[in-house]
């Protein structure tokens, strides 16, 4: 069972690009939210039909009108890179021509499948999504907003609990900790979100729950940036230990 991921996928392109796809997976997302938002404030901000929330709209009143088209590109653009980004983050971790730990534990390699499978099933309804909207195909489109948001939660704490050992464990690379740090401290700020949106929904609060489900997808887009820390390359070096580097003489 050893070398599970390594096995499964090889080195068939350089690895000093992967940081790319959660580069812009998350410029993609940003852009795709900012667009919809800007627009809705520039046409004097109308309440659209079948619009729950009568201050905020959800972003999927929006997309489901005018500018269909660039929420339909967008999510399209974002659903690949994502899971580009996915595959990304943790194939450097199992290559041996990056963090080289293809000889970690089973459980975490057959988790880093998982978060893969989901961060897939994610992508894929987020793209479906974009196409069925709230207007044309409500129960389709809650569905897939189910989906989405099932196929995110899963594939955010598996790649959480696959990378923990480098939070707290005696090894760490240098300069990925504090990465680790931060993508973890947006997965708990996007769960609290995520809680307080769907609770302030379901008893009535709109204008609450609609400016936190705009926090929420501004927060996942930063979250998928996040990975680019995991991922970046240096150039001419490689990856050392904190602990090897400790090891080098004090003169040099």
């Amino acid at each position: 069972m050893a070398r599970i991921w390594h096995r499964t996928f090889q080195d068939f392109f350089s690895i000093r690009r992967l940081w790319l796809f959660p580069l812009l997976a998350g410029f993609f997302w940003f852009l795709t939210l900012t667009i919809l938002i800007v627009r809705w404030l520039s046409i004097g901000r109308p309440r659209y039909p079948g619009q729950m929330n009568p201050s905020v709209p959800f972003v999927s009143d929006i997309a489901a009108q005018t500018f269909k088209p660039v929420f339909v590109v967008g999510c399209a653009a974002t659903g690949v890179s994502f899971f580009g980004a996915v595959f990304a983050v943790h194939h450097v971790r199992y290559s041996p021509r990056f963090y080289g730990l293809a000889d970690d534990a089973p459980w975490r390699q057959t988790t880093s499948l998982v978060a893969l499978v989901a961060g897939l099933a994610a992508a894929v309804s987020l793209v479906f999504l974009s196409i069925f909207d709230t207007d044309d195909a409500h129960v389709r489109h809650r569905h897939l907003l189910m989906g989405t948001f099932g196929g995110l939660f899963v594939s955010a704490v598996t790649t959480t609990a696959v990378w923990w050992d480098q939070i707290w464990g005696p090894t760490v690379f240098k300069g990925l900790r504090k990465w680790c740090l931060f993508n973890t401290f947006l997965v708990v700020c996007q769960f609290g979100c995520g809680v307080a949106f769907v609770a302030l929904m379901y008893n009535g609060y709109y204008k609450s729950s609609g400016i936190l489900e705009w926090c929420l997808t501004y927060l996942g887009s930063f979250w998928l940036a996040s990975f680019v820390g995991f991922t970046m390359f240096r150039e001419g070096y490689e990856p050392i230990t904190e602990e090897e580097d400790e090891r080098q003489p004090l003169l040099v």
